[in-house]
């Protein structure tokens, strides 16, 4: 469990009903239906005061079945979904559909009897759900690693870790575009499938993807999924695009309090953070409370221990690809300014340059990538361990 959880529960807690656009804000009053997890249960919020909103279940197979007014279902929580759903190995599926006209429902097949408990809060009405027999989507994996001294030993801790990996763009956002026709949105869902296994299968690290399949994803829903659902790392995973195809070579960024630290460095995170403004016509992010997390004590100890984590991945990377910079670049980027959770952003190459981009649609490299990720998430995650930092 990392250093500050107990008041970092408290900050998460708030920060979810922070972290939303400006048409969901001025809803507020109304409530919205709002996932998040701990590391053994699924936590739900519904209006305390819709008519529609209900939690029961169903037997043959089980199934838990939420109902809500249309009016305060967020469709931000279709991404929150798909997390739920590769942490937690009990949830076998999980569907939305127009049960009436003015009603949504979601139903969550599992592998056995769910147990729920109730609370009521101001305005709200929760829901904590867990199963008897638990396990994190990642227990079979962790349970090969008993005799392996080296491993994290993931079974002595209460709160199993949790890595959030984020592959950039995706649906109508391609990101940059390779002068083969390449989008970056494929090649770097590619990486991340792989880094998702590799990280579970060969250390027993628990990992969970932003996204699984060609969607869009606004910027901030992405932090904040980081939050909903309690990640101890975040990797956002991309491929570089410039006006000179002759730049090539791996980058690894970490937030910057006081802008880039350089030209390619500004002009990336300007490139990333547009997307929004670009391809999010719906909801514009509200980035008030992302920038005034700059300001919390906390936030200089989180970019010092994600510059630790970035220096670990980059040292990895350098063994089975060239560095553009061999150091550690900071720059402004949306999706690691979290105040409590080390973030970086891997640029693993440049889809503008002709022969990284070749190299970007081979397994061969996006697995030696994946695997090069992994062994830095791993020699990061002991680094912690050692200093205290994690349980």
């Amino acid at each position: 469990m990392t250093i500050n959880q107990s008041r970092r529960k408290w900050l998460i807690f708030g920060m979810g009903m922070t972290l939303v656009s400006p048409k969901i804000m001025a809803a507020q009053k109304l409530a919205l239906l709002d996932f998040r997890s701990s590391h053994d249960s699924l936590h739900i919020s519904l209006p305390a005061h819709d008519s529609r909103a209900r939690v029961f279940t169903l037997q043959h197979p089980d199934r838990l079945v939420i109902d809500v007014s249309m009016t305060a279902f967020p469709s931000s929580l279709t991404h929150s979904l798909v997390v739920v759903k590769q942490k937690f190995a009990w949830v076998k599926e999980a569907k939305i559909a127009h049960f009436t006209p003015e009603t949504a429902r979601i139903v969550f097949e599992l592998t056995q009897p769910p147990v729920i408990a109730r609370q009521r809060g101001s305005g709200v009405s929760q829901y904590a759900v867990t199963v008897a027999h638990q396990a994190t989507a990642g227990m079979a994996a962790l349970a090969q690693e008993a005799t392996d001294e080296s491993s994290l030993k993931p079974r002595a801790v209460k709160k199993p870790l949790l890595v959030m990996i984020d592959p950039g763009h995706g649906g109508k956002d391609p990101g940059a575009i390779g002068g083969s026709g390449t989008y970056e949105k494929h090649v770097v869902l590619d990486i991340a499938r792989r880094l998702q296994a590799q990280l579970q299968q060969q250390y027993g690290i628990h990992a969970v993807l932003t996204r699984q399949e060609d969607v869009f994803i606004p910027l901030y829903h992405r932090v904040n999924l980081a939050h909903q659902h309690e990640a101890d790392l975040f990797v956002s995973i991309h491929a570089d695009g410039f006006t000179n195809s002759q730049v090539h070579g791996a980058s690894v960024f970490a937030l910057s309090e006081h802008g880039a630290g350089s030209a390619m460095a500004r002009y990336l995170s300007q490139s990333e953070n547009s997307v929004d403004a670009i391809y999010d016509t719906d909801v514009q992010t509200n980035d008030a409370y992302l920038k005034q997390t700059l300001f919390d004590l906390d936030q200089t100890e989180t970019i010092n221990r994600s510059l630790a984590f970035g220096k670990h991945l980059a040292t990895n990377i350098a063994s089975v690809h060239p560095m553009h910079n061999q150091h550690i670049e900071q720059a402004g980027f949306v999706v690691l300014k979290s105040p409590r959770i080390p973030s970086v952003l891997v640029e693993t190459s440049f889809i503008t340059n002709h022969q990284e981009e070749k190299l970007l649609q081979q397994p061969v490299f996006q697995r030696r990538m994946a695997s090069a990720l992994a062994k830095g998430i791993h020699s990061y995650l002991n680094q912690e361990r050692q200093e205290n930092l994690i349980a």
